[in-house]
């Protein structure tokens, strides 16, 4: 069966771990991006989630492969603490929107 781990902040990670997910604690963003490109290398985890910051941190390279791999399948989440100050929220469920279906999508209130 294939896993899902989680790839967060200390804080974050108490909440998957709440839900009964594992959880991986990391510091910073380079030992993030070392972490989601070992997990990329390995192909051992089914899915693997991640905070969107450290998507920063990993090479150009492996964030195309990233994106383009089948097994695992990485999604990055958002954490309130790592959204941009004034970026207003349906800008940012669009780009995700986006990226998941290929579609761009207005969002009307």
């Amino acid at each position: 069966m294939a896993r899902l781990i989680v790839i967060t902040d200390p804080d974050t990670a108490l909440g998957f771990r709440l839900a009964g997910v594992e959880a991986t604690e990391v510091t910073d963003r380079g030992e993030a991006a070392e972490r989601l490109i070992a997990l990329l290398r390995a192909r051992e985890a089914g899915i693997v989630i991640y905070n969107e910051e450290y998507l920063s941190a990993v090479p150009e390279r492996n964030r195309t492969a990233m994106e383009e791999s089948l097994t695992p399948i990485f999604f990055a989440i958002p954490v309130a603490r790592a959204a941009p100050l004034g970026a207003p929220r349906e800008e940012y469920l669009a780009r995700l929107l986006r990226r998941a279906i290929g579609y761009q999508l207005k969002i009307k209130r």
